[in-house]
C-alpha cells in the first residue's frame, strides 16, 4: 500500500491501526511505512527477460521505481479531494484518480489469486478435454505406477477433483499482467480497468458522524445480488480515501435507492452508506483492514465468511441415459464452497 494513501488514516505520529481480516478482536498500531508493505512483490529478475538487449541496464526494481512515481503524480489530486477541494479538482485530477483506482485494484494479493484461480481452471478443463483412459495409463507407466484401467480411472478422477494442483505463473508475468490490466495495452490499443471507469459518474461520500475505514484491498468493485461481479458489470466502485470521505464511480443510470441503498441526498444518508461500505471493504480485506487509531468504525461489526474460488452448480440437464451439469467457477464464501466438484458430468 502507498504511504502516501495510508497517510490519510494515519494520526500525527504517522502510525495506523491494524484488524486483523479474521479476528477482528486482534489489532495494533503500525508505522505507516511498516504497515502494508512486501519487499519484493513487483520485483522482477533480470533472469525473467527473454530478450539480450532488455537486460542491460536493467533494474530489477524498476517497476516499483515507476510505481512510486505515478504515486507522486497523483499524491496532488488526493490532497484536494481529502482537504474538500472539490472546486479545485480539474479533468486531469480525475484522470490520475481514475488510473489510482484501476492500479490499487491489481495491487495486492487478491488480483494475483484471481488470475492464478482462472489460469488453473482453464488449465484444468484442458487437461481433462484431452484426457482419456489411453494417455492416463501412459502418464502412469512414465511415472513408474501401476497403469491397469482401475489406476488409470482413478487417476482420471483425481485429476478432475479440486486437488488439481495450482498453476502459478512466474512473479514477471503477474507483474507484468497486472500493470496491464490496470493500465491498458498501447500495442492492441486497450484502455485497462480505466475504460470501465471513465463513464461512470464520480461522487463523493463525506459523512458527518461515521468514520471511514480501508484495508490491503481498498477498491471495491460492487453490484447489487449474489452473482458475480466483475469489472465490466459493476454498478459502483468505491475507494475509500480517508476517515471522512469515500469516491464512488456510478453508472449514471444506477439508482442507489432502487437497491435499498442511502440515497445521498437525503441528511444522515452519507453515514449509513459509509457504514455499508466499510464492511464491504472489510469483508474483501486479504489480511489488514486500516483505520484511523482514533477511530472505531469495525464496533460490533460481523464480517462474512472469506471468499474462497469454487465451482458453483447452476444448472443440470438430464435425459434417459446422461446427467450434465453446468458449473461456474467463481469466488464463494468459505463454507458455501460444494464439497466435492471432482464430477461435472454423470453418465448413467
Amino acid at each position: 500500500m502507498p504511504q502516501l494513501y495510508l497517510r490519510n488514516f494515519a494520526d500525527a505520529s504517522e502510525q495506523v491501526m491494524l484488524v486483523s481480516r479474521d479476528e477482528l478482536s486482534l489489532a495494533h498500531r503500525s508505522a505507516i511505512n511498516r504497515a502494508i508493505a512486501e519487499v519484493g512483490f513487483y520485483r522482477i529478475e533480470t533472469e525473467a527477460l527473454a530478450r539480450e538487449e532488455d537486460k542491460i541496464g536493467f533494474d530489477p526494481e524498476d517497476v516499483e521505481a515507476a510505481l512510486s512515481k505515478l504515486e507522486s503524480a497523483i499524491a496532488p489530486t488526493i490532497q484536494k479531494l481529502v482537504e474538500g477541494r472539490f472546486a479545485a479538482v480539474d479533468e486531469s485530477d480525475w484522470y490520475r484518480l481514475i488510473q489510482f483506482t484501476a492500479l490499487q485494484t491489481v495491487r495486492g494479493h487478491r488480483w494475483r489469486d484471481d488470475i492464478i484461480a482462472l489460469i488453473t481452471q482453464s488449465v484444468h478443463t484442458q487437461v481433462l478435454a484431452d484426457l482419456n483412459e489411453e494417455k492416463a495409463r501412459a502418464a502412469l507407466a512414465h511415472q513408474g505406477k501401476p497403469s491397469t484401467a482401475a489406476n488409470a480411472a482413478a487417476f482420471v478422477e483425481d485429476l478432475a477433483s479440486s486437488r488439481f494442483p495450482r498453476i502459478v505463473p512466474p512473479q514477471a508475468v503477474l507483474v507484468q499482467e497486472s500493470l496491464k490490466m490496470a493500465l491498458g495495452d498501447p500495442e492492441t490499443d486497450d484502455r485497462g480497468l480505466a475504460q470501465y471507469l471513465v463513464e461512470k459518474k464520480i461522487e463523493v461520500i463525506v459523512p458527518k458522524n461515521a468514520t471511514v475505514l480501508t484495508s490491503d484491498e481498498p477498491v471495491c468493485w460492487w453490484s447489487p445480488g449474489d452473482d458475480p461481479v466483475g469489472y465490466a458489470t459493476a454498478q459502483i466502485v468505491w475507494l475509500p480515501l480517508s476517515p471522512r470521505l469515500i469516491v464512488q464511480f456510478r453508472e449514471p443510470t444506477f439508482d442507489l435507492t432502487a437497491h435499498e441503498l442511502p440515497d445521498l441526498r437525503v441528511g444522515e444518508a452519507h453515514d449509513e452508506l459509509v457504514a455499508f461500505v466499510n464492511r464491504v471493504v472489510a469483508s474483501q480485506a486479504e489480511r489488514w483492514i486500516v483505520h484511523h487509531p482514533n477511530d472505531a468504525p469495525i464496533a460490533d461489526m460481523v464480517l462474512p465468511a472469506r471468499e474462497v474460488w469454487g465451482d458453483e452448480l447452476i444448472a443440470v440437464r438430464e435425459d434417459a441415459t446422461t446427467r450434465r451439469e453446468l458449473y461456474v467457477h467463481h469466488r464463494l464464501q468459505r463454507g458455501l464452497e460444494p464439497a466435492d466438484t471432482s464430477i461435472k458430468q454423470d453418465a448413467r
